[in-house]
């Protein structure tokens, strides 16, 4: 399968939906008896894990034989996270499909039933004794910092932190790309990390890492202050992190998902998080607390794109047969449908006032909404042959799309065609790619003042062109 695609077609969809947050996870029932190490857990780690990490050895740094050891962690530093069994090193090695990684590393694994039992104990608390209170749980600690003017006087990183990336075995295709509204910054996606530079330039300001594992959707603020990136690790985990663009800080953390999360927004006053599911539903989520404000389950098939208008008021998804819903961007109440798509929507982009809604889909169709009444006011039937992948209104109302015609297109705010771009007439020197393999755009983006025009592909380049 395309890489390129796979976050429209993460396989085998778990059945029902786990919501689990950090700032409020609980057990099943409140009136079980709760899971802890010493009547739980610390059994299967004497049973399974002791020859290597018990008092005699300890590989790695690693003692499971007392629960003060556990909380310590290993030389590599702290293996769970109270609330967030997810983000936990100790369930990522019990799970691990990879040669060297998965503990144990002789025999069977750990059968499902246990890992779901050490998952409870970290999603409820690290309990000790059933006489414990929980382990301090991180609380998303987030401050929205309410509605700005579109001024370009947003926060440039600088000096953030450098990390270790993981390797791939070929080139990453560039499943993420966005630009800040504030700022000369934009952001593209990578294997477990997100690479931070100036449109313009290409100049890198560095990189902030991903661990959940693949970033499928990154989006600035409105603010330009804070960088939300949603995805995981497919039919495993999901989650969306708020980072400080500046600093590379993680802000908060929402949702808890048991597969990637393949769409995502925040609104502009950043106090809600609208994120797409391939549960079919769309969810709204406050970013102070974590509570889930709305669940709209209205969509027939996979979610695969959200947006809120600039000014709040409303928030419109898309899903994978070619629905198109607008909703209430506050409360998520319905308000109309949008009906042109003929297949899949890929993506949904909103002129900056707040009163056009473009579209685009695999059936090759770019279309530009009227919100006030649900009216397609242009609609490109063939803007792309074979599918269009990617739109991005940029400020001054101009569209940019791409598609599977390997083709990036550049339309003005009434719709009409002014530019056409190749990638390889881009200023990027491309990875080299086997022979015969075609390379697509994947992503496509204007930066903040609208001069460069930014576009990804499967082979993990950015491509830059000047516009007009």
């Amino acid at each position: 399968m395309n890489l390129q695609f796979r976050h429209f077609f993460l396989s085998a969809l778990m059945a029902g939906s786990i919501v689990a947050f950090v700032s409020n996870a609980r057990g099943d029932d409140d009136n079980l008896k709760p899971i802890t190490y010493e009547d739980h857990v610390a059994a299967v780690f004497k049973k399974s894990c002791a020859t290597c990490h018990g008092e005699g050895k300890q590989e790695a740094g690693l003692n499971l034989a007392t629960y003060a050891d556990v909380m310590k962690g290993s030389g590599g530093g702290k293996i769970v996270v109270a609330g967030r069994s997810s983000a936990s090193r100790l369930i990522e090695v019990l799970t691990s499909t990879e040669e060297g990684e998965r503990m144990p590393p002789d025999g069977d694994r750990l059968p499902a039933k246990t890992l779901a039992l050490i998952s409870k104990w970290i999603d409820t608390g690290l309990r000790e004794n059933s006489g414990s209170s929980v382990a301090e749980m991180r609380t998303l600690g987030f401050k929205p910092v309410g509605t700005l003017a579109n001024t370009g006087m947003g926060p440039v990183p600088s000096d953030l932190p450098t990390f270790e990336r993981k390797a791939t075995n070929r080139p990453y295709p560039v499943l993420a790309l966005a630009a800040s509204p504030q700022a000369p910054v934009a952001a593209s996606s990578g294997y477990g990390a997100i690479d931070l530079f100036a449109p313009n330039t290409r100049s890198p300001f560095g990189a902030i890492p991903f661990p959940e594992g693949e970033p499928l959707v990154l989006t600035f603020s409105r603010s330009g202050r804070l960088l939300l990136a949603a995805g995981g690790k497919p039919v495993q985990s999901g989650s969306v992190v708020l980072f400080d663009v500046e600093t590379g800080e993680r802000l908060a953390s929402v949702a808890d998902e048991p597969d990637a999360i393949i769409a995502a927004d925040i609104s502009p006053n950043e106090e809600l998080v609208a994120i797409g599911c391939t549960s079919r539903l769309v969810k709204m989520y406050s970013t102070s607390d974590g509570s889930l404000k709305a669940t709209i389950d209205k969509h027939t098939d996979w979610v695969t794109t959200v947006a809120f208008s600039p000014d709040g008021k409303y928030l419109v998804t898309g899903d994978r047969i070619g629905n198109i819903h607008l909703w209430d961007g506050t409360t998520g109440g319905v308000i109309l449908p949008f009906s042109e798509h003929k297949k899949s929507v890929r993506a949904l982009s909103w002129r900056s006032d707040s009163e056009i809604v473009a579209s685009c889909g695999e059936d090759g169709t770019v279309v530009w909404w009227d919100v006030k009444d649900g009216w397609p006011l242009t609609t490109k039937p063939n803007a792309h042959s074979g599918g269009v992948l990617d739109c991005s209104f940029g400020p001054k109302g101009e569209l940019v799309t791409c598609g599977r015609d390997g083709i990036v297109k550049v339309w003005s705010a009434n719709g009409s065609e002014v530019k056409k771009f190749s990638l390889s007439e881009s200023t990027v020197a491309t990875v080299p790619t086997p022979t015969g393999v075609r390379v697509l755009p994947t992503r496509v983006s204007f930066s903040n003042d609208g001069s460069t025009v930014l576009a990804g592909d499967t082979a993990g380049n950015v491509h830059s062109w000047e516009f007009p």
